[in-house]
């Protein structure tokens, strides 16, 4: 049976894992991208006989060069063998999302545009033509909303359907762009010539590799007089091509009461301002990390409680090799599954409610303005804040960052904050011991230590700080299915390496 392979691309906070969850349900496989710590998830579907393979890429604004998320995802597009993609486009924000959907259809790969957030746009007042889109776009356009299950089995119907050979809509540049393009295709090795002379054109030199000779770009763009900056100028071209469709499908309805300032706005003046913004995110993060320690110990204590009942059963005057190295396996891994339960897969279940709700990448922002002052990225804030659960999942968790430097910066504040285990016993030993007031200072003495390691670190590693770049989704109704699904992802790691390993080293 030939599998089809078919790409999921879009931007961030799209519903790219939404519709994923959707075809497939949860039974994904994560996994580094070869040669890299940027993660891809893969599933497989049998649909009308057809095995579907699909890879849903990291979420990115263009196919580009700048990070790691789009440079990989130029490589599963260009250098992997697929049968097409499916571009997750922003009903509420379609200009913005035509700009890639235009780079995917000039490099000719077979697509379908997924149109989300198709009644959000709706209440808002948009109203979109997706028959029309499809035909000036000359690709399948279908409605989706991944949370019901609309446009799902037409998106599987479709990509049964897919063209090997795309003849997709082309934005026309001016005459001397064009002239440029053409000079430049004659040396290009491989294809789409025409995307590659544009890419080369635009400095990305992931493509210098397909010409057969480099000195042409060099020669092309002194005689490029018109256009000094050609990459900035297609760009440009492109975005009003992308604009121009939008305004021809988009038709704009006077809602009946509109109000003078959103409710969401009102929010963000609150969760984005200055001062209380951090305010807001320090108080809510020691509200729920204190929710998190009160249920995670009652929960740690029921499974402890049951663990010693069953090894109970063993009998305890047994002194027989065997069950003794039975019996420290078995507390190994009630261990690990006493720290998984209650820490771990609680704050991941919080956090894709957090996620799905909207508020995270609000809470993001507000911790940049701090972070930076130690040369870390906003970023950072989500490893650290897990390693208040456990620093396994949290060293983890920073494949998100953009580079080693940054990686190695984060975990190595991991020193500093206390897991649950740890403040478990901080709490439970010198509390009990000294009184609160000393377990406090513990705390106090953490964190005046991992700010001046802060300090430190920033004028060694000379990191140079770039600017956050984060999509700020409206506020939705969380989906638990959703929630749930990708809370099990992210801990699945966790469950199936650290909790064996403490099984063993128990034995041990």
């Amino acid at each position: 049976m030939k599998i089809l392979k078919i790409l999921l691309i879009g931007q961030p906070n799209v519903g790219k894992s939404s519709l994923l969850n959707a075809l497939v349900g949860p039974r994904v496989t994560v996994s580094n991208y070869p040669g890299t710590t940027v993660e891809i998830t893969r599933a497989e579907k049998v649909f009308r006989g057809r095995r579907i393979e699909f890879e849903d890429t990291p979420g990115i604004y263009s196919i580009s060069d700048r990070s790691e998320e789009e440079k990989i995802t130029e490589k599963a597009l260009f250098e992997e063998k697929i049968d097409g993609a499916i571009i997750i486009a922003d009903a509420t924000s379609l200009e913005r999302s035509l700009y890639m959907v235009l780079q995917i259809l000039e490099a000719g790969i077979p697509s379908i545009i997924a149109l989300n957030f198709i009644e959000e746009a709706e209440r808002k007042g948009i109203k979109i033509d997706c028959e029309r889109l499809g035909k000036l776009l000359n690709v399948p356009v279908i409605p989706i909303n991944p949370l019901t299950g609309k446009g799902i089995p037409e998106l599987l119907d479709s990509i049964l359907k897919i063209k090997k050979k795309a003849e997709g809509f082309s934005v026309r540049y001016d005459d001397h762009i064009e002239e440029a393009i053409d000079r430049i295709s004659v040396h290009v090795k491989g294809e789409p010539k025409r995307f590659i002379a544009l890419r080369v054109l635009e400095g990305d030199k992931d493509f210098y590799k397909y010409l057969e000779d480099e000195e042409i770009i060099e020669r092309t763009k002194v005689d490029l007089k018109e256009h000094p900056k050609v990459a900035e100028d297609i760009s440009i071209t492109r975005y009003g091509t992308a604009s121009f469709i939008a305004e021809k499908i988009t038709r704009i309805i006077p809602l009946e009461k509109e109000k003078e300032r959103k409710l969401e706005d009102k929010i963000d003046d609150i969760l984005l301002h200055k001062i209380y913004g951090p305010v807001i995110t320090i108080l809510f993060f020691l509200s729920l990390f204190g929710i998190l320690l009160y249920l995670g110990n009652f929960i740690q204590d029921i499974f402890m409680g049951l663990t010693e009942d069953i090894l109970s059963s063993f009998g305890a005057g047994e002194n027989s090799i065997i069950t003794i190295i039975f019996v420290h396996g078995i507390r190994g891994l009630a261990a690990g599954i006493s720290i998984a339960l209650p820490y771990v897969f609680l704050f991941y279940l919080l956090l894709g409610l957090l996620e799905d709700i909207g508020v995270l990448s609000r809470f993001i922002v507000n911790a940049e303005r701090f972070l930076k002052r130690f040369g870390l990225p906003g970023k950072s804030f989500i490893p650290l804040a897990l390693g208040l659960g456990c620093t396994a999942p949290a060293v983890i968790s920073t494949r998100v960052l953009s580079s080693r430097r940054e990686r190695f910066h984060t975990v190595s504040f991991f020193t500093f904050v206390p897991c649950s285990s740890r403040i478990a016993i901080i709490m439970g030993v010198v509390g009990f011991y000294s009184g609160i007031s000393m377990a406090f200072s513990v705390f106090l003495t953490l964190l005046i230590a991992g700010l001046i390691w802060g300090v430190v670190i920033k004028e060694v590693i000379h990191i140079r700080g770039e600017p956050l770049l984060l999509e700020l989704p409206p506020y939705r109704k969380p989906s638990i299915e959703n929630v749930l699904a990708k809370s099990w992802i992210r801990m699945r790691d966790f469950v199936y390496i650290v909790m064996p390993l403490l099984a063993l080293g128990g034995m041990a």
